[in-house]
């Protein structure tokens, strides 16, 4: 690098001194436009040098960097491009996975909800079963009550009817006999309508 620091610099000393020459020289100077072969032939070839001074030195250098530069923005291009396609997946596969669980959400929620009908199904029988049962076990019940309960009448019935009748008879008969024959008649009450009423 200081040799083309060097080397340009030695090319433009080179080509100013014919410059200061010529100011100093006294001829008069044709202008700004006025066109001088010797000047226009040194700045060609100041200009060449500087030209192959730097196509040697500078320019490869120059496209070096720019061919890396270049290649970088490729790189980081394509590496945005694969970042973006994978971005684009894991996107479409959270879709994927948000309308799975979606889906498994209301399947388990219709199964839920079937489950729990058929089992406020299978309570509701259960209840009816057991209601059915204690009914059936109260009228068990209340039929051994009233079936106890008219023993119990027809005992008393007869315990007053043979009282009733010693009363009447004022004549003791045989106990067993007695209740023998109250029962036998309320044997034939019970027999007809208006004694079982």
């Amino acid at each position: 690098m200081r040799r083309i620091i060097f080397a340009a610099t030695a090319a433009l000393l080179a080509h100013a001194s014919p410059l200061l020459a010529q100011e100093h020289g006294g001829e008069e100077s044709g202008g700004l436009l006025s066109l001088n072969p010797g000047l226009s032939v040194w700045t060609l070839i100041i200009f060449l040098i500087v030209l192959a001074v730097l196509y040697r030195a500078a320019y490869p250098k120059i496209l070096a960097a720019v061919e890396a530069r270049e290649a970088h923005v490729r790189e980081l291009t394509e590496s945005a491009e694969r970042d973006r396609a994978e971005a684009a997946a894991l996107v479409e596969e959270h879709r994927k996975l948000v309308e799975d669980t979606r889906a498994q959400v209301q399947k388990a929620l219709g199964e839920a909800t079937g489950t729990a009908e058929a089992r406020r199904a299978e309570i509701l029988q259960q209840a009816q079963r057991e209601r059915d049962e204690m009914l059936a076990r109260a009228r068990a019940d209340v039929g051994a009550e009233r079936a106890s309960m008219l023993e119990q009448v027809r005992r008393d019935s007869v315990d007053l009817a043979i009282r009733a009748a010693e009363r009447l008879v004022r004549k003791n008969l045989d106990g067993d006999d007695n209740r023998r024959l109250v029962q036998d008649y309320l044997a034939q009450l019970g027999g007809t309508p208006a004694a079982r009423a």
